[in-house]
């Protein structure tokens, strides 16, 4: 159940990210645009803004994510290490064995889960603030 609504919201999250980029992408084409015109047109700091925020929501997203990716890579490796010794054995697996390996796949899962959450959030956030900023009217224009 908690792992369906931690889909859930990241999905949310994610489609919210992807209509806010809409805005900023329109925004910041306008604004490269304008700079091709000659610096009087640019607004220089939106230009200078542009990708420094992105390498650092980016390194936020990857940090955020990493520790949940190390424990999943824990748990595949201790799921194949349990699958090696099942096919070696010579025998049917046991229920016990069954349920071992289910429970690996369970925490596997949650951790994916987790990380594409915790990814998504610092990229979510930027991508929000930015449209919320960009969307606002310029001082002089109407």
């Amino acid at each position: 159940m908690r792992s369906s609504a931690a889909i859930a919201q990241t999905g949310f999250r994610f489609a919210e990210m992807a209509q806010a980029s809409q805005v900023v992408i329109g925004s910041r084409t306008r604004t490269i645009m304008a700079s091709t015109q000659g610096a009087n047109g640019a607004d220089q700091r939106e230009l200078a803004r542009m990708l420094p925020e992105k390498i650092e929501a980016f390194s936020l997203a990857g940090m955020a994510a990493f520790g949940d990716m190390v424990a999943l890579q824990g748990e595949a490796f201790a799921a194949w290490r349990q699958l090696a010794g099942m096919a070696m054995s010579g025998r049917v697996p046991t229920a016990t064995e069954i349920e071992t390996l289910a429970r690996h796949g369970h925490r596997m899962a949650d951790r994916a889960i987790s990380a594409s959450g915790k990814a998504l959030a610092p990229i979510h956030r930027q991508a929000t603030g930015n449209a919320r900023r960009l969307s606002r009217p310029k001082p002089g224009r109407s």
